[in-house]
């Protein structure tokens, strides 16, 4: 049954706890997705549970924000689907959790991503480019995974992440960080400047 969590999603929204069920993935068919529902604004974020991991151990944990055009296209301008699969994989060696973030374009929207993209055409990088449209460089609130973790019981974690503004915001959670597990992905002609901006 639904129910509301004690922590914050993005623009400070609650969350809600609205269902789960076991979905056998390609790189784990031992796995389980918990939906999360904000309150205030109905934007949807998941937990992708794979195996059975122990809260009594810090538990290897990935935070991925949506990204329509890389991890269903399989877009070459980011990299985003490709850590998305090697994120499954490598939680699906140890068991894990993914927290799947409706969070598309850093924050901003799809729409906004492609009209990035179209400045991203004429010459800016990711980041000028989202200031060009009045954005910060990174619009993610990361308060959402926060509380899908403790609602997880997820207390201790091992983050699979290149981005050290996750774990500070994790930390101030009252998520105790204990590892960052990086996690590179190659680099191609279409999303070279993508990734030097990151």
């Amino acid at each position: 049954s639904a129910h509301d969590l004690a922590g914050a999603s993005p623009r400070g929204a609650a969350l809600r706890r609205v269902s789960d069920a076991r979905v056998p993935i390609e790189a784990a068919e031992d796995c389980r997705l918990v939906l999360y529902r904000e309150v205030e604004g109905d934007a949807e974020h998941v937990a992708i549970v794979i195996g059975h991991p122990s809260p009594d151990k810090p538990v290897a944990v990935r935070l991925h924000s949506a990204c329509l055009t890389g991890d269903l296209l399989g877009s070459l301008r980011c990299d985003c689907g490709e850590q998305l699969r090697a994120a499954t994989e490598k939680l699906a060696q140890e068991g894990g959790v993914l927290l799947y973030l409706a969070q598309e374009g850093r924050g901003t929207g799809l729409a906004n991503k492609l009209r990035a993209y179209r400045l991203q055409d004429a010459g800016l990088d990711t980041l000028q480019a989202d200031r060009h449209l009045g954005f910060r460089a990174d619009e993610r609130d990361f308060g959402a995974a926060a509380a899908m973790l403790h609602d997880l019981g997820l207390r201790r974690i091992r983050l699979l992440t290149n981005n050290p503004h996750k774990i500070d915001a994790l930390r101030s959670a009252g998520i105790e960080v204990v590892d960052r597990l990086p996690l590179n992905m190659p680099v191609n002609g279409h999303n070279r400047r993508y990734i030097e901006a990151k």
